[in-house]
């Protein structure tokens, strides 16, 4: 039986080695993982507010603070990837560019490609499987996160 010690690491090293390949193509294409994953946030969704595109790079790990997840987003808009609905202020909803489409496109098939040559022949149950693990690892993970006296003890080290 595998234990615990040697779970983690195993995540971990697998975590590491789909982010690196991850970060082959984006590095060609000149995006940041936090960059990347905003487009992924808005693919197929519409425009989102963006004080929620702020709030999903920060629940999600992406990045640490609100004004790391702001530089994100005026880095994707000055650079053209983005652009707004015509709303403002509080109101200003985010979404891709025909140049950001352009840009993500072509990622997204990658991903898609490179994923499907990790999971293809792993059989349906073992996949299941781990999902139903990695799921409740991050629900823990997260629940400790938002913990009283858990989150200041993390930012204190």
């Amino acid at each position: 039986m595998t234990t615990t010690h040697s779970l983690t690491r195993d995540i971990g090293q697998a975590e590491r080695a789909m982010r690196a390949l991850l970060e082959r193509p984006l590095k060609k294409a000149r995006l940041s993982f936090p960059e990347w994953t905003v487009l992924v946030f808005l693919d197929g969704a519409g425009p989102l507010p963006r004080e929620d595109l702020v709030r999903r790079l920060i629940g999600g790990h992406i990045v640490p603070d609100a004004k790391a997840a702001r530089a994100t987003l005026d880095f994707l808009l000055s650079e053209g990837l983005l652009g707004t609905d015509g709303g403002a202020g509080a109101d200003v909803r985010l979404e891709p560019t025909a140049a950001g489409e352009a840009v993500y496109g072509p990622l997204r098939q990658a991903v898609s490609r490179i994923t499907d040559e990790l999971y293809g022949n792993l059989s349906f149950t073992d996949v299941e499987a781990t999902h139903r693990t990695l799921t409740e690892i991050a629900r823990r993970a997260n629940e400790r996160l938002a913990a009283p006296g858990l989150g200041a003890e993390r930012e204190e080290r």
